[in-house]
């Protein structure tokens, strides 16, 4: 399985604290069955600098994955707040995608739907981005109107839903929100989010079994492997199944390489 969401990099947001406690993230990464996870710092604006550091980030924890025989496969990336800020163009976005890729994981507040958020997206979009938004269960506003998400997923958005969202354990809206976003075929990928090794941790089984008595084995399978490795690989969106896929195999059908399209 790969991971696009976790927060695994010590010292550098509110995920890891510290290298012991990153390489025990990994470990339980690893234990879980995923062997490629997309450290995915918060990021609230544009910076070349922090995507640096980020970066130079994996490479040391990759190395210390590699020194103490932990498998697992590092990709940088990082998680952007949508604000304002993101409406100006910047000319290195590129640096701020996963993996250097056209993907780009955005998150919205806790509680808000920020007014400027569509115009956001189309300007990303403009510049060639695809925005990946995570975990929009978790968003107040989105809770009382799914149909928001839906839009998004009609105008070409991913959408990344927290492995979490659909445990017991999870907050009764939070869970109903994502269940409902699985019904509905609005999501394309799963991930952990994982902050730290105890509550918050990097697994992710747990969430593809509950997802596949929503969505079926196939489809669940996929958001955790097909679908994240043609994102890490940045293969071309073909745009005729963004939205609602209902097909069983309709991961081979969501990302086509540019010969295909082309040829």
């Amino acid at each position: 399985m790969i991971d696009t969401h976790c927060h695994i990099l010590p010292g550098l947001d509110d995920g890891a604290a510290s290298l012991d406690e990153a390489l025990a993230m990994a470990r339980l990464a690893v234990a879980d069955g995923v062997r490629q996870v997309v450290a995915t710092p918060h990021q609230q604006s544009w910076s070349a600098t922090a995507s640096e550091r980020i970066q130079a980030a994996v490479q040391n924890l990759q190395r210390e994955l590699q020194l103490n025989g932990i498998p697992l496969s590092l990709n940088s990336g990082m998680e952007l707040l949508v604000t304002p800020e993101l409406l100006q163009t910047s000319g290195d976005e590129r640096l701020h995608t996963l993996n250097g890729s056209r993907y780009i994981l955005l998150e919205l507040p806790a509680f808000d739907y920020p007014l400027y958020t569509a115009e956001v997206i189309f300007s990303l979009q403009l510049r060639g981005l695809v925005p990946i938004l995570a975990h929009p269960e978790r968003n107040a506003v989105i809770q009382d109107d799914v149909d928001r998400v839906a839009r998004l997923v009609q105008r070409g958005v991913l959408i990344q839903l927290s492995a979490d969202s659909l445990s017991a354990a999870a907050d009764r809206d939070v869970r109903r929100c994502a269940h409902n976003l699985l019904r509905r075929g609005l999501v394309h990928l799963l991930a952990s989010d994982a902050h730290n090794a105890a509550r918050r941790a990097p697994r992710l089984a747990a969430g593809v079994e509950a997802a596949a008595r929503v969505v079926g084995q196939e489809r669940a399978q996929a958001m955790v492997t097909h679908v994240p490795e043609a994102i890490l690989a940045d293969r071309e969106l073909d745009p005729a199944m963004m939205t609602s896929p209902r097909s069983t195999r309709w991961w081979q059908r969501l990302f086509r390489s540019r010969h295909d399209i082309e040829g």
